[in-house]
């Protein structure tokens, strides 16, 4: 992106292995933001067990 004009073109393969990495990387966010979000509540409600 930032590297400057480039004289070849991603193969098909490159790109699809490219948006594969992308997908796997938003879903590990999504996954850290939703147990981040959770956390509060699980320590609360485990401090309730005990």
């Amino acid at each position: 992106m930032f590297g400057g004009p480039h004289d070849q073109q991603l193969s098909e393969k490159e790109i699809r292995d490219g948006e594969a990495k992308a997908t796997v990387e938003v879903q590990i966010f999504a996954v850290a933001c939703a147990a981040l979000w959770f956390s509060p509540h699980v320590i609360e409600w485990a401090r309730k067990l005990f």
